[in-house]
């Protein structure tokens, strides 16, 4: 007689062996489900602590609506200036538009949504850099601001302003920070500012 009948065999006249045998599978199965699940906890608390963030649910570009969720992130991912905005109510605000292109998915920061009137997040300040020396930029692009060999902050740029007659570009206005405000005031003063685009 071959094996496989006499292990029928045996299991029919034994029906303890066969529950036995599906009691161990079983234990080996939860046993693995509850390792996997620990471990995830454990990653989750070598993280730390979480802090609600929004998050784009779809693709925007400047001007155009912003959708976005609440989400926790662990608080060592969140950027650091992650759009606090109702988080605590869970309502995002229907009219929110973009200040650049976001990606969904993406964290969104203060530098992604725009004030009411136009790209410039609320609070931000308006300068005009020169373009002279500047690489090609569009109202909507993230740029870093530099000045005397220093990054100082970075800023959005929201309008493209043209020479006389309207021949050419002679300067981006480029909203940043208000806290970055008198560096870069002080920077302009001086002629150093250089802008580079994000990308």
């Amino acid at each position: 007689m071959s094996l496989l009948p006499r292990l029928r065999l045996a299991l029919a006249r034994r029906p303890w062996l066969y529950w036995s045998s599906v009691a161990v599978c079983a234990a080996v199965v939860w046993l693995g489900v509850a390792s996997a699940q620990a471990g995830v906890a454990a990653e989750r608390d070598a993280w730390g602590s979480t802090r609600p963030v929004w998050v784009a649910t779809e693709a925007a570009v400047p001007g155009g609506p912003l959708r976005a969720e609440r989400r926790e992130y662990p608080a060592a991912m969140v950027p650091v200036a992650a759009v606090t905005l109702a988080a605590d109510t869970g309502a995002w605000p229907a009219d929110a538009s973009a200040a650049r292109s976001v990606s969904p998915g993406e964290v969104l920061t203060a530098a992604d949504l725009a004030a009411a009137d136009g790209l410039a997040p609320p609070g931000w300040v308006v300068f005009g850099v020169p373009a002279a020396g500047q690489p090609t930029l569009v109202a909507g692009d993230e740029v870093a601001v530099f000045g005397s060999g220093q990054r100082w902050c970075d800023g959005v740029v929201v309008a493209v302003g043209s020479g006389p007659g309207g021949n050419g570009t002679d300067r981006f206005d480029v909203a940043v920070p208000s806290e970055c405000a008198r560096d870069l005031s002080a920077q302009l003063a001086l002629g150093a500012v250089t802008l580079a685009r994000l990308v």
